[in-house]
């Protein structure tokens, strides 16, 4: 069982997705799927924010970031989903400036 000595939990999880959508107005989910076939124990992670916007606004209905597990630099699952949200966020930040993605 995860807790929180040992880094973010499910409930750190809970509290930053609240705090996306307070923040910036959206309204964000986390989507887990199997990467490739089989039962090869690997993930994909999906962070989408969707946002209500104007007709004709340049501002995107939408960010996303993506990312796999598991990696070698979160100890557990929780902790790798707050480190995509914590990208995720900066992501949001870039959509509004209208940067460039390419460069991070």
């Amino acid at each position: 069982m995860e807790n929180a000595a040992n880094g973010p939990d499910w409930t750190d999880v809970a509290m930053y997705l609240g705090a996306l959508d307070a923040l910036h107005g959206g309204r964000s989910s986390v989507l887990i799927t199997t990467a490739g076939k089989g039962h090869n124990g690997l993930l994909d992670i999906s962070i989408v924010t969707t946002f209500d916007v104007l007709a004709g606004s340049r501002m995107p209905s939408e960010v996303m970031t993506a990312c796999s597990w598991p990696c070698a630099e979160c100890k557990t699952f929780a902790a790798h989903i707050y480190n995509g949200l914590w990208k995720h966020d900066f992501a949001i930040g870039q959509a509004y400036q209208q940067r460039d993605f390419k460069d991070y």
